[in-house]
């Protein structure tokens, strides 16, 4: 078989190889790119997982420190009402009993359950 030799004789051969190879070829792509799918996908599922649970321990602190706040509120305005002798007396007749030398505590008496 020379250089003049009939092309339809010489083909069927060099393109079963060439197809052969240009076959496997293509399969080894599709394995790899199915492969590198399946790693990309996994990755991105566990990072998703991972962003969803930082997302709700977020949440969880920002509602923690909303309640923290509002405590240091109460907690500020308590102290500031602490400084106030007036309301410090107050609490000194309502809870421990205590009146000043010259004030006459007037004591409602309990009633048992029963109206007047």
């Amino acid at each position: 078989m020379g250089r003049f030799a009939d092309p339809s004789k010489q083909a069927p051969q060099q393109t079963k190889t060439k197809n052969k190879g240009a076959r496997r070829r293509k399969r080894m792509f599709v394995a790899m790119m199915a492969l590198f799918l399946i790693w990309a996908g996994s990755a991105l599922w566990s990072q998703n997982d991972r962003i969803r649970n930082q997302n709700e321990a977020l949440a969880q602190k920002q509602e923690d420190y909303k309640s923290v706040e509002q405590s240091l509120i109460q907690i500020t305005h308590e102290v500031e009402r602490l400084k106030d002798p007036e309301y410090i007396g107050q609490i000194a007749r309502k809870k421990f009993g205590l009146y000043l030398p010259n004030e006459t505590p007037i004591i409602q008496p309990q009633n048992s359950g029963e109206e007047p």
